[in-house]
């Protein structure tokens, strides 16, 4: 006959009272109510409406949390931008523009301090200008990228960052690129590039612990699966996604997660609305959808507070902001036998 310890490799514990804090899945016997429990999450996560930003916007980045965010650049459809705007939790603000205008550039930190780096200014190609928000308005620094780039991710904070991979177009051919580089607030340095050369990846973490997922490779045209863990000095795959994705908003940490939007066309179309988490070992597919299918948005946040803004649709581009409430904390359920 099947046992539980057959099944996990330990007994059920027989406790006086029930266990505090509560792992999710984690299985007990109380003995003074004689009944057998499991700790059990009630909600799956779920996206909601936030306030729309002022103006629509795709190929924007963002930094801070789903209660203090700041949006910056991005395409208008058209023009370029170098627009930059304040989220309180409710409502967007317009605040000082950026030095450079850009769009599928990077960004990461703070409301309050905040880093810009690499895009495709309307004038060029590509550019490596880094740029530091204060709070109340942007300045150029005075190195940037070591190498040019667009269509890049970036994680940390202000003064410990990351850029990951990119588009380092011209040539029209073996533009993507795996080059990543350190930030330390003052200048970057090029340091272990991605097993996996590609642009428009999903990203979270920080400067010493970071996961990067899907993407697209050109030469040939592919959207992509693979994943990979960062520990500071090296590149490690991990499991791929349950499908491939690029230009998506992502946000949370190096086990925790979030992909969402994006599209599984190397066309970039049709966008889709589907959530994907990051457990730490494992990419799920979550029941939560976005409200609006969107592409080359951007996301901010952590796991359980996680806010995507922008985005391109089919056709034109939106102003919508979604915010994600993540699965609630575990709570305790009697298993019956009835």
């Amino acid at each position: 006959m099947t046992t539980y310890k057959g099944i996990s490799g330990f007994a059920v514990q027989s406790v006086a009272s029930d266990p505090s804090p509560l792992d999710e899945g984690q299985v007990w016997y109380n003995n003074a109510t004689y009944a057998f429990k499991l700790a059990a999450v009630t909600t799956a996560g779920a996206w909601a409406s936030g306030g729309n930003l002022n103006n629509a916007v795709y190929g924007n980045a963002m930094s801070g949390t789903q209660t203090a965010a700041l949006s910056f650049g991005g395409n208008r459809y058209p023009p370029v931008t170098a627009g930059t705007e304040a989220y309180n939790g409710s409502s967007w603000t317009a605040v000082n523009a950026m030095n450079t205008a850009r769009s599928y550039l990077a960004g990461c930190g703070t409301q309050t301090t905040a880093l810009a780096f690499g895009g495709f200014p309307p004038a060029t190609v590509k550019t490596d200008a880094t740029e530091k928000w204060d709070g109340t308005s942007w300045t150029s620094n005075p190195t940037g990228l070591n190498t040019s780039r667009a269509n890049l991710s970036g994680v940390g904070i202000q003064t410990s960052a990351l850029a990951i991979g990119g588009d380092t177009f011209p040539p029209a051919t073996g533009r993507t690129s795996g080059a990543v580089e350190s930030f330390n607030g003052t200048s970057w340095t090029t340091t272990t590039s991605l097993n996996t050369a590609r642009r428009n990846t999903g990203a979270a973490g920080t400067n010493t612990a970071t996961i990067v997922f899907g993407g697209f490779t050109d030469s040939p045209n592919s959207v992509r699966t693979e994943s990979e863990s960062w520990n500071g000095s090296s590149w490690t795959n991990t499991a791929s996604l349950p499908q491939a994705r690029w230009n998506m908003g992502s946000a949370g940490t190096q086990t925790a997660a979030l992909g969402f939007g994006g599209s599984s066309s190397p066309a970039a179309a049709p966008p889709n609305n589907s959530t994907i988490d990051w457990d730490g070992s494992v990419w799920s597919t979550l029941p939560a959808t976005l409200a609006t299918n969107r592409q080359r948005m951007s996301g901010t946040g952590t796991y359980p507070a996680a806010l995507g803004a922008g985005g391109y649709v089919t056709p034109g581009v939106t102003a919508a902001t979604e915010e994600w409430t993540g699965p609630g904390s575990p709570t305790t359920k009697t298993i019956t036998t009835s």
